[in-house]
């Protein structure tokens, strides 16, 4: 290949290169100040767009801005300025800030602790989607390139006493820098720092490094908190009201990367709901999801926890929806066509749609989520008890949005048939997106079907909420994982939709009239624990009725907490 090839002629240029002998500081300086002016486009857009103003004193404070970053870097990397010991660390630095820089740049990613584990946690059908031409292209020049050039350089010291000097002083002048920086713009960082906190997660590559080392330190932490066993007690009560002996069975559909605002249930001009509509299907349409990817937010779906005590180490600490399900003698079956459960289904029968090696619905690796309702229909066909079945989908992950549907569902065109969104216009980016969408209805729909074909069995629902939802250029912004308190609510606002067979509403007593005259109030993925226990009637001390947005709809309940008001209680926005 053409760029295997410049890369092959580019290090052997290198390898015979001889560069002049640098000391250490002055190595350590240079690279803080390519990261500063090179590796941080995206910090300097932003802060250019916030500070507008051109006078003389703001062109000093934005000079200043790129002045104490680099003595900042600088004053950091300092204490490895040591032969052996340098070299390694700033080829460190600049590899990490050539991949951060090329991530921000194509998508507008912030990088904080979640965005980390998204990175860590990604399985290699996602990493393919994400590397592409202009990536390996990117890190070569700004990677690999600065690494071998810092490799290349010899490094020179001084004797100990000139050495203790030089650094002494060096540290000493950095720091009078930053004070006197400090002191002559300091309202102005005030304003720049109080009015956009996000600017931290900018900073590259320090927010990386500071929110990898987070992640790091976690771990250890999660491993060391011993299990927790958060319901004293659980039996099951009399909702649903069995009058045929049939069994329940429900299928919890967790979506991926779904908006609630281009679903046509909820007044999105385009059709991208026709199947769901002809199925009666109720769709609750103020619904914010608990984080903005997929790591954060599956536990926390799964979770008793709210949103504003939530934690990834805490929920996977402690018994899940899932655990509480199995104490109460209903069987669980987590069907996965995504990365992984984010630890969710640790003690629960899992199977994965890659592993089956189909030849219909895959294809490299990446299944379409037809294969999940072929899962599903297998599954009730094997099944003679109460049953909770999760469908874990791949449906809208991008940015390759064009392999998650068939070519026959290309409706919404011309479509960006790439990963490379940035390469695409807008309006090529949302056709493909909108084409997902309407093959997540095609599939919700069928797997309606495969519950209304087995109502003469089980008494049956289904419940879909997605776990995030995405950014589609909104602003220069692609995908989701941005930390919850910046992210736009095209990240945060996500669809659920609710279906019931005719069995299962008149075991539960479920008044349907009543479901719907409440899909407006605003929900969170905070009533989906309790929502699902009440949907099975698990009676324990962790169940809240006033979260559980189906049980003041129980017209003919006799457990004490179906009495109330007529609607459920809406949950505020987090």
């Amino acid at each position: 290949m053409p760029f295997l090839n410049l890369l092959k002629t580019l290090l052997q240029r290198f390898g015979s290169l001889r560069l002049p002998s640098m000391h250490p500081l002055a190595l350590t300086f240079a690279v803080s100040a390519l990261l500063v002016v090179f590796y941080n486009e995206q910090m300097w857009s932003a802060v250019l767009g916030w500070w507008p103003g051109r006078s003389l004193h703001d062109l000093a404070f934005l000079a200043s801005v790129g002045l104490f970053l680099a003595i900042a870097f600088n004053l950091v990397l300092q204490p490895f300025a040591f032969p052996r010991v340098l070299k390694p660390v700033l080829v460190l630095a600049v590899v990490t800030a050539a991949a951060v820089s090329c991530f921000a740049a194509a998508y507008g990613t912030l990088m904080d602790r979640n965005m980390i584990a998204n990175v860590i946690e990604t399985d290699t059908r996602e990493i393919g989607d994400l590397m592409n031409v202009h990536f390996l292209v990117h890190m070569a020049f700004f990677g690999v390139l600065p690494a071998l050039a810092i490799a290349a350089v010899p490094l020179r010291l001084s004797s100990w006493r000139r050495e203790a000097l030089f650094r002494g002083g060096t540290v000493l002048g950095s720091l009078a820098l930053v004070g006197l920086v400090a002191a002559s713009f300091f309202q102005d960082y005030a304003v720049l720092v109080r009015g956009h906190r996000e600017v931290r997660f900018m900073i590259n590559p320090s927010a990386a490094i500071y929110a990898s080392v987070r992640y790091a330190t976690a771990i250890p932490e999660g491993i060391a908190v011993p299990f927790e066993r958060i319901a004293a007690r659980v039996d099951r009560g009399p909702i649903p009201i069995s009058t045929d002996s049939k069994k329940t069975v429900l299928v919890f559909v967790v979506g991926e990367t779904a908006r609630a605002d281009h679903f046509s249930l909820n007044g999105y001009e385009r059709d991208t709901n026709p199947e769901l509509a002809k199925r009666g299907v109720v769709s609750f349409g103020e619904v914010r999801s608990c984080g903005t990817s997929t790591a954060e937010s599956v536990p926390c779906m799964f979770s008793d926890l709210d949103r504003s005590h939530y934690s990834v180490t805490k929920a996977q600490s402690r018994e899940n929806l899932l655990d509480i399900l199995v104490r109460a003698d209903v069987d669980v079956l987590w069907l996965e066509n995504n990365s992984s459960c984010k630890g969710v289904c640790a003690r629960v029968p899992t199977e994965t749609t890659w592993s089956l090696n189909d030849k219909q619905y895959c294809d490299g690796g990446d299944c379409l989520d037809d294969l999940l309702v072929e899962q599903l229909r297998g599954a009730l066909a094997a099944n003679d008890r109460d049953l909770v079945v999760v469908l874990h989908q791949i449906g809208s992950h991008g940015p390759s949005y064009f392999k998650r549907y068939t070519d026959d569902y290309r409706v919404f065109k011309p479509t960006c048939d790439t990963n490379q969104l940035q390469s695409c216009s807008r309006e090529e980016i949302v056709n493909a997106y909108d084409d997902s969408i309407l093959y997540t209805d095609r599939i919700l729909s069928e797997a309606i079907d495969v519950l209304a074909e087995a109502s003469d069995r089980f008494d049956t629902a289904l419940l879909y909420a997605s776990d995030h939802g995405e950014s589609l250029g909104e602003g220069g912004m692609y995908l989701h994982g941005m930390p919850y308190t910046f992210a736009p609510d095209t990240q945060k606002h996500v669809p659920m939709l609710f279906w019931t067979s005719r069995g299962y509403r008149a075991a539960s007593a479920l008044d349907m009239a009543c479901v719907r005259d409440g899909a407006d109030a605003e929900y969170s993925h905070d009533n989906l624990f309790h929502s699902v226990l009440g949907m099975f009637g698990v009676r324990t001390d962790v169940y809240q009725a006033d979260l559980d947005v189906f049980a003041s709809c129980r017209t003919g309940a006799t457990m004490a907490h179906a009495a109330g008001s007529h609607l459920p209680a809406p949950m505020a926005r987090p």
